[in-house]
């Protein structure tokens, strides 16, 4: 017996308004609901939900889940399609986002490519053709 998926990826920031203009505006993710002084939901795909949580309101004791929240940034890798590629670098070019790095991932069993960049609250997202944890 183990878990079968991931139905869930959290990241936090203290600008939500902002994480809502890069995740929704800028990648395309829909909103589930509007967004809340403790967090924004968006759908990535039919399995998986990418939250944004504002740490000072979900690290207080005495919520209704667990309280959690992370300081700092943390990293997310979106898997895009091969032939996407040079778009998504013009799009990020369209709305003033500046490529951090980017890799040629040719010695996995999958070779693809990535494009890191940062989202305006300071979180690593990664966006790339391939899985290479595949093998």
């Amino acid at each position: 017996m183990r878990p079968n998926g991931i139905l869930e990826t959290i990241l936090y920031t203290n600008e939500l308004d902002q994480a809502v203009w890069f995740y929704h505006e800028f990648l395309g993710l829909k909103l589930i609901r509007e967004p809340s002084e403790l967090a924004a939901s968006f759908r990535v795909d039919q399995d998986h939900v990418l939250l944004i949580f504002d740490p000072t309101v979900s690290d207080k004791p005495g919520r209704p889940v667990p309280s959690h929240g992370a300081r700092g940034p943390g990293h997310i890798a979106f898997r895009i399609d091969p032939e996407h590629y040079d778009a998504w670098i013009r799009r990020m070019g369209e709305f003033g986002i500046a490529a951090e790095q980017e890799i040629e991932w040719s010695t996995h069993t999958d070779p693809g490519r990535s494009i890191y960049m940062r989202d305006p609250t300071g979180n690593s997202v990664e966006l790339i053709t391939a899985d290479i944890w595949r093998g």
